[in-house]
Parts: C-alpha cells; structure tokens; sequence
C-alpha cells in the first residue's frame, strides 16, 4: 500500500461498516513520572466521553494499567467512566485496558434487551458483545519502551502494536496486527481516524461509524502499517463477527476492539 492510497479518505469502506453497537476506547491525560495516572473509558462516539447508561455500568470491569511490573486495577472515581490509579506512576511505557465483558444482546419486537434466545424465544437476532479498548501510554519525557506495548495482553479480539506510536513520525508506517484468541486474523478491514478530523452534529446519536482518516486490510500474518497523517490523538477499530458456539443461546459472537494513541506530542484529554 503506497502512502498517497493511505492518505485518502476512505467513505466507501466506512459504508461497508454498516451501523454497529457502541465502542470502547481508552484515553488518560498527560502524566508525568511520580504524579497520579488519570484516565477513562470513552464509550460512544469518538473522541467525546460521557457517562456511561446505569443499566450497562456492570458490563465493565474495572480499568486496567499494564507495565513492567505487573498489572494493576484503577480506582473508579468522579463519573462512572473515570479512573484514577492507586499510586503515583513510575517513568515508563504503559498499556492503559478497558474491558465490556461478553454481554448478550436480543431483540424481538419490543426492541433490545441483555438476554439470550433462551430468555426471549421471540427474538428475530441475537449477538453476544464483547469489547475491548487498549491506550499506549509513555510516562516521561522520550521514554519509549517497547517491552510491554508489544506483546499481546489475551483480549479475545486484540490490536498489538509492532513498535511504540511514539518513535513514529507522520507519514511513517505504524504496524500493528490483529489476533482473534491469540491467533492472527486476515483479511479484516481495520480503520483509524484522529481526533478533529470530523465533528459530529451534536444531535446525532446514532451509531453510524463515524468519517474515518485510514482503512485497510490485514495480511496473511494478521499485520498491516497505520499510516497517520499528522500528529494527535488516534483511534484505530477492528470489529469481527463469527457463528455462536451454541446457536440455540445466540446465533452471533460480535467483537469490537481499539487501541488509542498520540503521534507527535501528547495533549491533555
């Protein structure tokens, strides 16, 4: 894929998405060596957070900070959707991980609900959702560590970063690949778009994917180059959809997974 096919906006490939469900996708403010991380799960259209709906808070588990030393749980604090660690953070390389466990959703005439075919034997469609959100996060001025950023942390449907967003440049090839329960996935279109590249009418709330500035397919090895055009804050999205284990529970098993970085200098969220 050469750089100027990179480069275009790809409208055609966003209509190829279709409507789908609500995303999860991970930010934290700018957080320098010995200060508190602060951080949040966006859970709608990107890149503006709000609060998350009361009768969907349980899907989530509590936010997730992976270094070198091990992992550790974020303190939910002010808004449902905002985190905040225990500890002061050390200078280092970081991978910020929000989770919407596998939740089912059915719906029969009266619209959707949290069930499965067996709770609504009415239901013209059923899909079990899970997903998944990943942040790089560089703590410390020119740090860029890629021991933890690489590697692959078991989310059912994951986005691993070949190298840290930090060391590339605009118009240098970010690579990444995509595995569906640690195994590569081919010929999956993944899309990426950055903050202020489109703004949404502030009366639409539907789930239509938004403009996208990237989008391209995976390889046989599961790996494809994000190409940025310019410095900022950056969402990329896979989506994959396969048959239910259990087709007599739920026809659909549906996933969604981001990972969010910066190109260039960090911003404050």
């Amino acid at each position: 894929m050469n750089k100027s096919k990179g480069l275009m906006v790809l409208t055609a490939l966003v209509c190829s998405q279709g409507i789908s469900a609500h995303e999860v996708w991970v930010d934290a403010k700018h957080t320098h060596a010995g200060e508190q991380l602060q951080a949040a799960i966006g859970y709608g259209h990107f890149p503006k957070q709000e609060k998350i709906a009361a009768d969907r808070v349980h899907i989530f588990t509590p936010m997730q900070l992976k270094g070198k030393t091990g992992v550790q749980k974020l303190k939910q604090q002010g808004e449902n959707y905002q985190y905040v660690s225990k500890q002061p953070v050390s200078e280092g390389s970081y991978l910020l991980l929000a989770t919407y466990q596998p939740t089912f959703w059915s719906e029969n005439a009266a619209g959707w609900k949290q069930q499965s075919l067996l709770q609504m034997p009415d239901a013209k469609y059923c899909e079990q959702s899970a997903m998944y959100g990943k942040h790089v996060l560089n703590v410390g001025h020119g740090v860029t560590d890629n021991e933890v950023i690489t590697r692959p942390v078991g989310q059912m449907l994951e986005i691993v970063p070949l190298k840290n967003p930090q060391d590339i440049q605009v118009g240098e090839r970010f690579p990444i690949k995509i595995l569906f329960k640690g195994e590569p996935v081919s010929g999956v279109n993944v899309v990426a778009t950055f903050a202020g590249f489109t703004e949404r009418p502030e009366h639409d709330h539907s789930h239509a994917l938004e403009a996208q500035a990237f989008s391209h397919q995976t390889n046989a090895r599961g790996e494809l180059d994000i190409i940025p055009l310019r410095e900022g804050y950056w969402k990329a999205k896979v989506s994959y959809k396969t048959d239910y284990p259990e087709q007599t529970e739920c026809q659909k098993l549906a996933l969604y997974s981001t990972l969010t970085f910066h190109i260039g200098s960090e911003h404050a969220m």
